[in-house]
């Protein structure tokens, strides 16, 4: 039996979805920045590290293809909730085990819930976007580059007034559940593909999805996510390694990447409504093309520093604009392309930590970014990936 369901109104699941992806950015950056007091606690070796984000990168694009298939089931909404409240409490588990293996279970099962998390906020972006028929999902990136910017902020805080990990993750952890509890009640209950729901009969929907444009679209989101990886987790070794700067010199490095990125996307949806998708991610992969040759050709580490902010801005609007494109190749709205598409960016992460680390240990450090630079022109080239589809029943 189908029933009709009236959604959430727009502006209440608007108001959620923009607390989901805050809550995701600040409990992911919350965590992640406090690696290196959680190498020191267990005294991981560099190969260690790697290891554990290797493992946290695949148990994520495990937990996006799950989500995938319990979207169509239960619904993104119910997902999402579960999912956050799974990755708040799973934080907290971070900084309670006093061995390696149950260091990397907690971090796992972390991943898992990202990664489920990734995907079924994203679907309910492209359904809350449909109903309101213009762009404003990068405006919910932006607000997990918000949340994250907090969460940054809040671990910096707690590492200067010497907080153990159990009390910094049981106050993110509370954080996360509260405003889970608070916020986001008025989440889309079903995603308003169809503007259908099964009442009663929660049979899994054979997946409608073509492979072949979810790939050519996974393409240059993979790209992205590269060129986003080898930033944050390389661009301050760069600096210091390659272009013998500061300590102090090198973090700035990340800090313009995601100071740029968050403005860029707290305005990106202006640039959509005027532009299109597609000249958007054109001019992004430019900007993208220019920033990397910035990087690489860098005389000093203050020309650097100013190409990795320059490369915020062009990479800002790709993620958004993928799950947009994703969402609108699913004919049955169950999400599967956006859980698909969303893997593309663990894999990004793990090729470029395994790229990056080969090209540093066998060529030099000066020659990181080559690899990113020569990549980026596949943002250029594929931009009409990103062109808007009509959805097709079946």
């Amino acid at each position: 039996m189908t029933t009709t369901v009236t959604p959430a109104p727009p502006r209440a699941a608007r108001r959620a979805c923009f607390a989901a992806f805050a809550i995701q950015g600040f409990t992911f950056a919350s965590l992640i920045t406090r690696l290196p007091t959680i190498k020191a606690e267990h005294d991981l070796s560099d190969y260690q590290v790697l290891l554990l984000l290797g493992g946290v990168a695949i148990a994520s694009a495990v937990g996006s293809v799950i989500t995938g298939y319990a979207a169509a089931r239960f619904g993104s909404a119910r997902v999402l909730r579960v999912a956050l409240v799974g990755a708040s409490v799973a934080t907290l588990l971070v900084s309670l085990p006093d061995s390696v293996a149950g260091l990397v279970v907690a971090v796992c099962a972390y991943g898992l819930f990202v990664g489920q998390i990734d995907a079924a906020m994203n679907m309910q972006g492209v359904g809350i976007e449909d109903l309101y028929g213009r762009s404003i999902m990068v405006g919910f990136h932006g607000m997990w580059s918000l949340g994250a910017v907090v969460g940054g902020g809040y671990a910096a805080l707690t590492l200067e007034l010497g907080w153990s990990l159990l009390l910094s993750f049981a106050i993110v952890c509370a954080v996360g559940l509260v405003l889970n509890a608070a916020l986001l009640g008025d989440l889309l209950v079903v995603d308003p593909i169809d503007g259908h729901v099964d009442a009663g009969d929660h049979t899994p929907r054979a997946p409608q999805v073509p492979w072949l444009p979810v790939l050519l679209l996974a393409v240059p989101t993979f790209v992205m996510w590269f060129l986003d990886s080898s930033i944050s987790a390389w661009g301050g070794i760069y600096l210091v390694d390659g272009l013998s700067s500061t300590q102090s010199a090198a973090a700035l490095a990340f800090t313009a990447y995601q100071a740029v990125l968050l403005v860029t996307r707290l305005f990106g949806d202006k640039v959509v409504r005027r532009i299109g998708p597609v000249r958007t991610v054109r001019i992004s992969g430019l900007v993208a093309i220019v920033s990397m040759a910035l990087v690489v050709a860098a005389p000093s580490a203050w020309v650097a520093i100013v190409g990795f902010g320059l490369l915020g801005a062009g990479l800002a609007m790709i993620p958004p604009l993928s799950f947009v494109a994703a969402g609108h190749l699913d004919a049955d709205g169950g999400g599967q392309a956006v859980a698909r598409v969303n893997v593309s960016n663990y894999v990004g992460y793990l090729v470029a930590a395994v790229a990056i680390a080969t090209v540093a240990e066998q060529v030099s450090h000066r020659a990181m970014f080559v690899l990113p630079l020569l990549l980026s022109p596949v943002l250029l080239l594929m931009a009409s990936r990103f062109a808007p589809q009509v959805r097709s029943k079946a």
